[in-house]
Order: C-alpha cells, then structure tokens, then sequence
C-alpha cells in the first residue's frame, strides 16, 4: 500500500487523485491521507513573509517521520532545496504554466480592465508585473481557495482577481471564462502548472513506481526555472518570474525580477540544451545578478 500525502484544498484532492489513478494503472495500491499545513491556516491574511515552503513543509514532515510515502504538491510552492533525506521523485507533464484573470464581468482581458480596476492577488510577483504593465491599477490582498476568491469577486471586492490558470482547468472550471495573461505581461512562477512527487531518499519501492510518471521534457524545463530561482537567491516572496519552453533538444527561458511596486521590471533569457537545463537557469540569473537584481529582491523582502 502506497500512502499518498495532499493538502485538503478542492484542488489538491483533485491532483491527488489524478496522481492516484496513474499509480493504480501501474498496478500500486494507493491510499490518501490529507494533512493540514500552515499555508492552509493563514487564509485570512498573507503569511509572514519570512516563512517559505508554507504549503509543503507538513507534508515534507510526515515523509520524514514515515506516516506517508508520497507526497503530491503544486512544484511552484516548494522551496529550490529540499530537507536533507528528500528527493524530488518525478515531475508530471505540465498543464498550463500561465497565470489567468477571472473578471466579474466575465471574459475581459488585462487590457479590457477599466482604468483604476481593482484586481486581486496575494502575490508579489503578479502584483509587480500587473503595475508595470498597468500602473493605474489597484492591486489588493486575496487569500482562499479558488472558490472563496471567486465568491470575493462576485461579492464586488474586486474587479477581477488573477490565478493560476493550470488550477481553473484541474477543477473544469472554464465557465468562469478566464482570459490567460501572455507571458509578456506576466511570467508566471518557477514551476508553475507542474505536479511534483516528493518522497524519501532511496525507497526503491516507491522510486520505481513514482519514476514511471516523470515528463522528462517538464522536468528539464521546471530545472531551468528552480535553477534560476535558486541562483538570484530569491523566496517565496520575491516578484520573480521563469517560463523555459523545449522545441526539440533545445530549452530556451525567459526570466524576470520586478521591484514590489512594479516600477523596475528587469528581464533576461538564456538557451542552451535540454540536458543542461540547470546550467540555462543559472545563465539567465547572472545576467540579471550583474544588472543589480539583487537590490530588487532584497527590496522585496
């Protein structure tokens, strides 16, 4: 019996189970437990911005302890390092990377948005890309699973609120006609839209099991992202954006580091192979290390 650890969200059950049916097409036994983590507590209020791994670092606990075997997680809210005794087991073919807006008066664009709109999102990285792009825009806190969000801009909290659009197209959630914002308006975060499989270091059992789903194309393009992450030395709070795409052997990625209030937007890209994916990642960095991006992060923490 294969126990598979989730966070208890709509959406995390449904990527649990997604997970769970391709184990049991290989012929595992798998069992869901759901565990609690601190990201879903803090649903009133953003976390502190000091804390990091806020929606994994239970789940990573339980593997450590032994009470699960797997864990299933959204890659982009898992820290670049992960606890001694972890591994990153396999990384599933990756829905949509995009982030997307969902507006009251349903299918308008970031450009169809009224002047001084108000558009809700806890995160820096899509507040800063969404202000310099549209720096009339009022850009407020929002917290909540999907569904207390769209009740949020139902209720005219907001004009439209931005989310990941992997997530919408999880729960079959396209009647909400959510319009994805183009990557030249806002890069989405590193990993976004890919499934990552966690579990202990050399557990064979499940290693052969959990290895059988790897999408090696995501999983290069996802190494370029994390590696480009990892080498600004940028948290869960810093407004960074990374989107690699693979034609054939090749892996070009497109990375960028904003100030908080979007007035500094910097961008770079590398290309290189896939088989070196880490080594695009740390290119596209350095790039932006030498034009001062640090000062940017450290400005947002």
């Amino acid at each position: 019996m294969i126990r598979l650890g989730t966070r208890g969200s709509k959406l995390a059950l449904a990527q649990a189970h997604f997970v769970t049916d391709r184990l049991c097409a290989l012929g595992a036994e798998v069992e869901v437990t759901i565990i609690t983590t601190a990201g879903d507590r803090a649903t009133s209020s953003p976390p502190d911005s000091g804390i990091t791994g806020i929606f994994v670092k239970e789940l990573e606990a339980a593997l450590l302890e032994g009470s699960i075997d797997i864990a299933v997680h959204s890659l982009k809210d898992m820290t670049v390092m992960l606890p001694d005794g972890l591994t990153l087991g396999a990384v599933l073919a990756r829905g949509s990377p995009y982030d997307a807006l969902v507006s009251r008066e349903r299918g308008l664009g970031v450009d169809d948005l009224p002047e001084g709109a108000c558009v809700g999102t806890s995160s820096p990285r899509r507040r800063a890309q969404l202000l310099h792009y549209r720096p009339d825009l009022r850009v407020s806190p929002l917290r909540g699973n999907i569904d207390t969000r769209l009740r949020k801009l139902d209720a005219g909290e907001f004009d439209a609120i931005v989310v990941a659009h992997a997530g919408l197209e999880r729960l079959d959630m396209q009647d909400v006609r959510p319009s994805v914002i183009p990557p030249d308006v806002c890069l989405p975060a590193p990993g976004q839209g890919a499934l990552a499989l966690e579990m202990r270091d050399r557990d064979g059992e499940v290693a052969d099991l959990v290895c059988a789903l790897e999408d090696a194309a995501t999983c290069a393009c996802v190494t370029a992202e994390r590696a480009f992450l990892r080498a600004l030395g940028g948290g869960c709070h810093a407004a960074v954006g990374a989107l690699a795409r693979h034609e054939g052997e090749g892996l070009r990625l497109e990375g960028c580091v904003a100030s908080a209030d979007g007035a500094v937007l910097m961008f770079s890209e590398a290309e290189g192979s896939l088989a070196d994916a880490e080594g695009v990642g740390i290119v596209c960095a350095e790039e932006l290390i030498a034009g001062g991006a640090r000062s940017l992060i450290e400005g947002n923490e």
